[in-house]
């Protein structure tokens, strides 16, 4: 499953991006528990973000499986500007991006903005046929009432790129539940943490960058930090480049060819057998922590969902999150896809 996210970050967005912060990694819970034929799915992500030319030029970061460094680069986008071309940016990803070849694989594009869809000098017929052509399928998110979306085309992009469109308020003030098992789901987090055996040059940097973004969901809101966390004890969430658990696992990595500076200095002085079992001690309880995170996920789940009926408080608008989970689940059960 490869998707791309494209954001309008001009001034009044800012809510659309913080929307996308906290809907990030309940989406990718979304997609990483589906199967087909009983095999769980690669998920890669990609960002653009559009509202100055300059900003649509490159992605934020081409599709990638590295999930921490999707969300750091979403929480630094710092915006603005009044160019909002939906057709230059669609093209783009479109032509920048390593898309699958693969017709059996799902390709998705969420475009989220409020401007006419037509702004630009690159047409938005041409750039959604293009992205149909390689079976990419397009979802345009507007910012703002049906009725304008249709009177700024956002309808029609959906229609050409045979996606689904949908309308958001981008200032919907979400409630906040918290729920009995949060404060469990922050111990496992940092006990997930403590299970990462660091190894390469950047083992530091990316250690702190996971930390970084623990900070960042849970700055948010519970159910942002929540979802992270459920995210990290999943399999969509693999960090093979600079942790041996997981590129053991991966066989990713001759543990006799291992640089003893490139380690943490209290397993540089073991031999290859002995960083082997050290490695092991650390999977395993990496698996019994994930296993708990699992377990007390689901029951958030359901204690949100009975709080949320009981609220049963008018919507007051689709958030960007909700749009996204409905329009995956659709496109996703339309290419086989099964959620578990």
């Amino acid at each position: 499953i490869q998707l791309a996210i494209l954001l309008d970050d001009s001034g009044s967005m800012s809510g659309l991006i913080n929307q996308a912060r906290a809907h990030l990694w309940s989406v990718v819970n979304q997609l990483v528990a589906t199967r087909r034929n009983g095999v769980r799915p690669h998920l890669q992500v990609a960002l653009y973000h559009y509202g100055d030319a300059p900003f649509l030029a490159q992605p934020l970061i081409p599709l990638s499986d590295d999930l921490d460094a999707v969300s750091a680069q979403l929480f630094a986008i710092n915006g603005g500007g009044g160019d909002e071309y939906c057709g230059q940016v669609i093209h783009n990803a479109v032509t920048q991006l390593a898309w699958s070849a693969r017709p059996q694989d799902l390709k998705l594009i969420f475009i989220a903005g409020n401007e006419p869809f037509s702004q630009g000098q690159f047409g938005f017929r041409i750039a959604c046929s293009e992205a149909v052509s390689h079976g990419i399928q397009i979802n345009t998110i507007h910012c703002g009432s049906v009725q304008e979306g249709i009177a700024g085309e956002w309808d029609a992009g959906a229609r050409l790129g045979e996606g689904t469109y949908i309308c958001i308020d981008q200032n919907k003030a979400e409630a906040q539940i918290a729920a009995p098992q949060d404060a469990r789901l922050a111990e496992l987090n940092q006990a997930l943490n403590r299970t990462y055996v660091t190894y390469g040059a950047d083992r530091k940097e990316m250690s702190q960058r996971q930390a970084d973004q623990d900070s960042n969901a849970s700055a948010l809101a519970p159910s942002a930090a929540a979802a992270r966390t459920a995210c990290k004890a999943g399999a969509g969430y693999r960090n093979a480049a600079w942790d041996l658990v997981d590129a053991v696992a991966e066989d990713k990595v001759d543990l006799a060819k291992v640089a003893k500076e490139e380690l943490p200095a209290d397993l540089r002085g073991l031999d290859a057998e002995g960083l082997k079992a050290a490695v092991a001690v650390k999977a395993a309880e990496r698996k019994a922590v994930q296993t708990e995170i699992a377990a007390l996920a689901v029951a958030r789940a359901a204690f949100v969902a009975a709080e949320e009926r009981k609220l049963a408080q008018a919507s007051g608008g689709k958030t960007l999150g909700d749009a996204m989970h409905a329009a995956i689940a659709d496109e996703a059960a339309k290419k086989g896809f099964v959620a578990e």
